[in-house]
């Protein structure tokens, strides 16, 4: 199997890691039919980590991987599978550059946050899936990615050719589970996609905005009321959708936030580092899809109004 990892951030990293170190496992043991590649729009960096490798921290462990990393999007050519890994504000341009190698031989497999690269995933020439992932991973710098604790991540298709798409989607799942990633199939993936959205609503923007650790949240009766403000106003959006809730999304944010106590948000992680967020394609994403249904969404408005103000606010 060709398998090509577009963006070489905390999650790509990750995949590209175990991976890694899966196929080397397996090519000691005679099996080594897995072809893995890891694409970076930075020709600067794709050299520093084909030169220097991969470095991947997981508790006390740190192990040196070296995946072959390359700016050229040529690579995709002919591959099986493509997981695409970059920001969410960065789908659009990563699709325009690999786009002319994917064929309907390809399975594209979306890994961001938020909901608001659906559409231009749909689009693409090829059969085009999503991943709803909770691993924890965290960038510590380039060629450096720590794993910050385990999780489940779910494949579903969302448009191509079910059959061999599928057949595509077993394998890899297969593969992910035996690189010690827990992962399953879904035959509903919008279902998981807004289950973990709900989460990054109440969570992501208030983290940068009080520029806290997700369990500081919980340590003010104010905050938690806006984070439940904000989560039942994504719900109301969600049903009004006809997109299915199993659980109480407010009760599920503040499970997580508990649990990853510990952790900095992915948004905090951009504000901290003077980067662009995603925040709308999560908080603003519930704002835009609630302005077409005609719902109000004034909490998040209002941290979408905050989180770019931290933004503009950068040096």
């Amino acid at each position: 199997m060709r398998i090509v990892i577009v963006g070489p951030g905390a999650l790509g990293s990750l995949l590209g890691a175990r991976l890694f170190l899966l196929n080397k496992e397996n090519s000691r043991a005679g099996n080594d039919n897995l072809s893995l590649h890891l694409l970076d729009y930075r020709p600067e960096r794709a050299e520093l980590l084909h030169t220097h490798g991969l470095l991947f921290e997981e508790g006390e462990q740190k192990i040196l991987c070296r995946p072959h990393v390359t700016a050229d999007p040529n690579i995709c050519n002919r591959s099986d599978l493509v997981f695409l890994c970059v920001k969410s504000t960065a789908v659009t341009s990563a699709l325009e550059r690999v786009a002319p190698f994917l064929t309907d031989r390809t399975l594209l497999i979306a890994m961001q946050n938020g909901i608001g690269h659906l559409d231009a995933i749909t689009h693409s020439p090829c059969a085009a899936g999503v991943g709803i992932t909770s691993e924890g991973a965290a960038l510590l710098k380039p060629g450096h990615v720590r794993h910050g604790g385990k999780g489940v991540t779910r494949l579903g298709l969302l448009t191509g050719p079910a059959k061999r798409s599928d057949k595509v989607l077993d394998n890899i799942v297969a593969l992910l589970n035996a690189a010690g990633m827990k992962a399953e199939m879904t035959l509903e993936p919008l279902k998981h996609i807004w289950a973990k959205l709900f989460v990054n609503t109440g969570i992501n923007a208030l983290t940068a905005i009080h520029n806290c650790r997700n369990g500081e949240l919980l340590n003010s009766s104010a905050t938690m009321e806006l984070m439940e403000k904000a989560v039942r106003e994504a719900e109301q959006v969600a049903r009004a959708k006809n997109i299915p809730v199993a659980a109480d999304p407010v009760r599920a944010t503040f499970a997580v936030c508990k649990k990853t106590q510990d952790n900095i948000s992915s948004m905090l992680q951009d504000v901290m580092k003077k980067r662009m967020t995603e925040i709308d394609a999560i908080n603003g994403a519930i704002v835009t899809v609630g302005s077409k249904l005609g719902i109000a969404t004034p909490v998040n408005i209002e941290l979408v109004r905050q989180v770019r103000a931290l933004e503009a606010s950068y040096i």
